[in-house]
């Protein structure tokens, strides 16, 4: 730079920096790029995964195979890939899956299946409480927690077009309005009973409630 006025001197330090810079970018970009191409291909990957799982999971139903190890496997991985939210709806649909399935679904040996006639897999259930236990057992806990989902599904499996809930288990998108439906319920039988304030009823009528409800 012996050679260059100072003007120059500091137009090519300018125009050096420059390139650094730019390259610098380059290098930035294509890190970013190789990071981006790794998560892209760990997000395929699970997602691959995750729809071999289910349609294992689903084989495994149809010929009454499911194990809770297994399931576990699927729902665990659903939650890593889809969120817990979804997966709740993925566990009403396995649940559905298992209670409606051709050859090992749910019957009831009574015109109501309230009336201690339930079968399923070659067990016999007292209760619907019983047999949302049992579910559970193959499937896991309950992230609802609540056993009004199981009525729900029994409702639409002894319904007059039992073929619609068959149907509608048969792809997770299918599913999702009957998933929807099954999960209001929920919240609505979770929804505690509207009670009126103490000033706008009897102390007669206030004991009457208090006495039914067992809180003396």
């Amino acid at each position: 730079m012996a050679n260059l006025s100072f003007v120059d001197q500091l137009k090519q330090q300018a125009r050096e920096i420059a390139d650094k810079a730019i390259q610098a970018q380059k290098e930035a970009d294509a890190a970013q790029k190789a990071i981006d191409d790794a998560d892209t291909f760990k997000k395929v990957s699970a997602l691959k995964t995750l729809h071999v799982l289910q349609s294992a999971v689903e084989k495994l139903i149809k010929h009454g195979l499911l194990t809770y190890d297994r399931a576990e496997v699927y729902i665990t991985k659903s939650v890593l890939v889809y969120g817990r939210d979804k997966t709740i709806n993925e566990y009403l649909r396995l649940a559905t899956l298992l209670l409606t399935q051709e050859n090992f679904g749910v019957e009831s040996t009574t015109a109501r299946y309230g009336n201690k006639g339930l079968l399923w897999h070659g067990q016999s259930y007292e209760s619907a409480e019983a047999l949302y236990a049992a579910v559970q057992e193959v499937i896991g806990d309950d992230p609802l927690e609540s056993v009004q989902w199981i009525y729900s599904i029994l409702d639409s499996v002894f319904s007059n077009d039992p073929s619609a809930i068959v149907y509608a288990c048969s792809t997770i998108g299918r599913f999702e309005a009957y998933a929807n439906l099954y999960r209001r319920e929920v919240k609505e039988a979770k929804e505690p009973l509207s009670v009126p304030d103490l000033s706008q009823i009897t102390s007669d009528d206030a004991f009457l409630l208090s006495s039914f409800f067992g809180q003396f």
